[in-house]
């Protein structure tokens, strides 16, 4: 859970078609040629699509990106209305002029990073932009002739025996010529605008570790969504070291935000409830929402939050800093005379916070294991927590809301029953935890173990239970056939949590966000495990389900357990 900041740099202050020519024959005889249409990237891609938008824009985070053009090596130019196919990403890296010596070996450095690893770790709907701030011409013109030498030689290297690989990654690097601050368009206008607020605004007050300025815009890019994102922090973790490749996992993140804008948008038999949509600081509230009535519930199968959090500052260190547990629980008692009650609740979804991370996150969590929970309708409460509540507050613009529908599952969730909880992973976490016994209807059609498991807290020796991969064992009826194991056998992969942007989590976050933990990724969902035991357990008669945990074989050694275990039976 530890973080870094960018140290303080110091900026320079310098801040067609040619017609072709026609036989008479030509003129006088119509071409029977047939039209050729040219491929939809696209659709041939199986991605949705968004129109270029020409209304006027803006230069903060989530404000509309305008069209741009850029000059490239041997006198190319690439324009964005014209070059836009709907469905892809722009990133760029922006090249500075320092005054220290230490501060241009930095940006040196980060320039020499693997062109390799951009394309490694890179989604293929995007496009890179090379841009330097150099004054002189031939300056930029060498450095961006290097780059593509170094580009050719590397996809060589990565694609020796698959020429159309080579021909596809070639096409999506740009090497410009241009100085950065004097790019025709919104491009230019983006860097000068962010420039003269670093210039001037104040630095972020962290107490006794100081104050943050606004770091440099090293990168920055505008996502199928045709709008400004900050991409984020290079490091690879904490104290390591920085590389172009860790923006690299922003497009796949783009790629997770814009396919499911297209799937809420293109879902029509749904009923939407809205929780909140409001900027806040506080972290603990409670929301209500009238769901249909009984009867209309008794057709819904699929229960689902939709939530977005938006961090609308310029200076990522004004957004919340620590990857904590962020959820929502059901309020199963309250005073509905109170709207400060909440005297039991059911957690039904969990995710965790990201470091110091601007922009957008978003995502739908399934939770239709609880919709029985919710099947008399009505007014219904929520408790939702974005971190402790005595944690320092920062604005965040909240909209979450609550999605019913049918899906034609075949199951509706009609009996929730906690089984077990977690707590502190010592010598006593197993201690008097005994089998828990339940009884399913004769008519059931489904029965499931269904937990919310992530892990926390770092000891000395092993960096359990957030860094290490403990064993949560399920056994229905004390039998040796009917065990369900959930374990983390990724810990340790330095990029576990990066490779998982296409699932929505957060890249370029100012923390260790890219490694695998014990189920969880800072900035993302904490899956919801589900097993199905029916044809483990008998139906109308008593079963039990026993549970432990271990480490390495044994007991446990340290750490923090954050678990919720229910038993869940469905019907038709």
């Amino acid at each position: 859970m530890m973080k870094s900041l960018l140290g303080s740099l110091f900026l320079v202050v310098t801040l067609a078609v040619t017609p072709g020519c026609k036989s008479e024959k030509a003129e006088s005889t119509p071409s029977t040629d047939p039209v050729v249409t040219p491929p939809d990237y696209c659709a041939e891609n199986g991605l949705s699509k968004e129109p270029f938008n020409s209304e006027a824009g803006g230069y903060l985070f989530g404000d509309l990106a305008e069209d741009f053009t850029v000059n490239e090596l041997g006198g190319k130019t690439w324009n964005l209305s014209e070059n836009w196919t709907g469905c892809e990403s722009y990133v760029f890296f922006s090249y500075f002029q320092f005054l220290s010596e230490s501060g241009q070996a930095y940006m040196n450095g980060l320039w020499n990073s693997s062109l390799q690893g951009i394309i490694s770790a890179s989604a293929k709907n995007a496009h890179y932009f090379f841009i330097s701030t150099e004054v002189n011409e031939n300056d930029r013109v060498t450095r961006m002739e290097g780059l593509k030498q170094r580009l050719l030689s590397d996809l060589n290297a990565l694609f020796a025996d698959k020429p159309e690989e080579n021909i596809y990654w070639k096409d999506r690097f740009h090497f410009v010529t241009d100085r950065l601050t004097f790019v025709e368009g919104s491009v230019g206008g983006f860097v000068n605008d962010f420039l003269a607020y670093k210039e001037t605004a104040p630095p972020v007050d962290l107490g006794d570790r100081g104050n943050a300025p606004a770091p440099y815009p090293m990168s920055f890019a505008i996502g199928r969504d045709q709008r400004w994102d900050p991409t984020g922090s290079l490091s690879e973790h904490v104290g390591g070291p920085e590389n172009l490749k860790m923006i690299a996992y922003n497009p796949a993140f783009y790629n997770h935000r814009a396919e499911l804008r297209a799937r809420l948008a293109a879902e029509t038999d749904t009923t939407v409830l809205s929780l909140i949509d409001e900027s806040v600081t506080s972290r603990v509230f409670l929301k209500e929402a009238t769901f249909p009535d009984a009867a209309a519930m008794a057709e819904m199968d699929t229960f689902e939050f939709d939530v977005a959090i938006t961090c609308p500052h310029r200076n990522p260190f004004g957004c919340s800093e620590w990857d904590r547990i962020a959820r929502i629980s059901l309020c199963t008692e309250f005073d509905a005379e109170d709207t400060e009650s909440c005297t039991a609740s059911t957690e039904v979804v969990r995710w965790i916070t990201p470091y110091w991370r601007r922009g957008r996150r978003h995502w739908v969590m399934d939770a239709s294991p609880f919709l029985g929970l919710v099947q008399e309708g009505g007014t219904q409460r929520f408790r939702i927590e974005m971190g402790p509540s005595w944690e320092r507050g920062t604005e965040r613009v909240a909209t979450m809301s609550v999605r019913l529908s049918n899906k034609d599952s075949g199951l509706k969730s009609r009996s929730v029953i906690r089984a077990f909880g977690g707590g502190g992973f010592n010598a006593e976490y197993n201690t008097g935890r005994e089998a828990f016994a339940f009884t399913p209807p004769a008519d059931a059609k489904r029965v499931e173990i269904v937990s919310i498991i992530s892990g926390h807290g770092q000891t000395e020796s092993d960096n359990c239970a957030e860094w290490c991969n403990h064993v949560h064992t399920f056994t229905v009826n004390d039998s040796a056939d009917a065990v369900h194991e959930v374990a983390y056998t990724d810990i340790g992969n330095p990029v576990g949590c990066a490779a998982r942007a296409n699932e929505g989590a957060l890249p370029g976050q100012w923390g260790n966000w890219s490694q695998s933990r014990a189920g969880w990724c800072p900035g993302l969902p904490v899956e919801t495990v589900r097993f199905d035991i029916t044809s483990e357990v008998t139906l109308g008669e008593e079963n039990t389900l026993s549970y432990r945990g271990s480490f390495r074989g044994g007991e446990p050694n340290g750490g923090d357990i954050s678990k919720n275990t229910y038993i869940v039976w469905y019907m038709d």
